[in-house]
């Protein structure tokens, strides 16, 4: 089947976070919120089409087929046999993490992150009564790196309950190796540390890059490790939210059950939700995301040449999953706060500021979502261009 990820909805006119925004200019082209321009693939459509004909929506189970389908999708892309009593959903991805942190840490506790990193993670830490200890990460040879030294370090400084790691990394787009990923979890494993997971990128990657989830790295993995994941960016299924968690150690399972039924999220589910995400971890999607793949690839790659053909005081690295490009504008002469507002009122592009997005580690960079049609990244680069020959 061919698929037109040329063609869009008007998102000017459906209150999206990205596109309608009060205030701004008519002619404004939003590139800031994570996630996507295209309409979805065709049988999540399908999906939902019978559940709102019925026109019922009571309390409904997790069918066994939505259980069967969890398992296959692991096993078929990830070579990992997950079982179904670790798994459970929550309706929120950030939801879920707050959660662990509020099952996991105390109040006071410390909690170590790789930074630069998006502001709801941090919320998420200060709203648990928790402390973030930042594990600042390096750009070295055109991509941004772990610093381990400093990372084990912290850990037997400040001897944090949890280390939450996004992965793929929101906003520099790594995708941690194996290699790193073990090396991390032989720290946290040697010095009694949780590990929370947030896999939410993990969908999509580039060049060869390969997504590894947390309890895939083995026993270790699974003793200390809370793998959350959502189907949400990949697929564009953000406002049918639905985290999927796993754990594997009955020790962490326990509590984490209990909050579960606590906040009533094994018997409240979104009969929607769980049609399309059903639809999806089946397979029937995934011919959808071999072309949203090749599309995607495609934008990265015309922006990154656009941006760093030396003609602009500007630096794009390449991002090795999702569909985020980091860039960093410390030798634009535009400073390095607000830098939002100066896309904004320059060029009528509405992107993620560093600093105000990502924290102090964020201060002089900027992150562009390049999941808009070819034309609108055309658009877009232009006016970047246009911007700075006429400074």
């Amino acid at each position: 089947m061919i698929y037109d990820f040329d063609t869009t909805l008007d998102h000017r006119k459906n209150g999206s976070f990205r596109w309608d925004l009060p205030g701004m200019p008519d002619d404004l082209i939003g590139m800031g919120t994570a996630d996507l321009d295209y309409t979805c693939a065709p049988c999540i459509r399908e999906a939902l089409v019978p559940v709102a004909q019925e026109n019922c929506y009571n309390y409904r189970q997790r069918s066994d087929e939505y259980y069967r389908a969890y398992e296959d999708f692991y096993r078929r892309k990830y070579s990992l046999d997950v079982k179904r009593e670790w798994l459970s959903s929550v309706p929120s991805t950030i939801g879920a993490v707050r959660m662990a942190l509020g099952i996991y840490a105390k109040p006071g506790d410390n909690v170590i992150v790789q930074t630069p990193v998006f502001n709801p993670i941090r919320w998420a830490i200060d709203g648990a009564d928790c402390n973030l200890i930042s594990n600042e990460m390096k750009p070295v040879n055109g991509h941004f790196e772990i610093d381990f030294d400093d990372f084990e370090a912290k850990i037997k400084k400040y001897h944090p309950s949890v280390y939450l790691i996004v992965n793929p990394h929101n906003p520099t787009g790594r995708v941690f190796t194996e290699a790193e990923l073990k090396r991390l979890v032989d720290i946290c494993y040697s010095n009694g540390v949780r590990i929370v997971s947030d896999e939410v990128h993990g969908l999509i990657t580039y060049d060869g890059n390969r997504f590894i989830p947390l309890l895939a790295l083995g026993d270790k993995a699974q003793e200390i490790g809370i793998q959350i994941m959502s189907l949400s960016k990949g697929y564009n299924i953000m406002s049918l939210p639905h985290a999927m968690i796993s754990i594997a150690n009955e020790e962490l399972r326990t509590p984490w059950m209990r909050q579960i039924q606590a906040y009533s999220f094994g018997y409240a589910t979104n009969s929607f939700a769980i049609a399309a995400v059903t639809s999806i971890l089946k397979g029937e999607a995934d011919e959808w995301m071999d072309a949203l793949h090749e599309y995607l690839r495609k934008n990265m790659e015309e922006a990154l040449a656009a941006i760093n053909d030396g003609t602009l005081p500007l630096t794009a690295y390449r991002p090795e999953g999702s569909f985020l490009l980091y860039v960093d504008c410390h030798n634009a002469g535009i400073g390095t706060k607000h830098l939002d507002r100066f896309f904004l009122e320059n060029a009528h592009i509405h992107l993620d500021d560093g600093l105000d997005n990502f924290g102090p580690e964020g201060e002089g960079y900027i992150r562009i979502n390049f999941a808009v049609t070819n034309k609108v990244l055309k658009d877009a680069l232009g006016r970047i261009r246009k911007t700075f020959q006429n400074r």
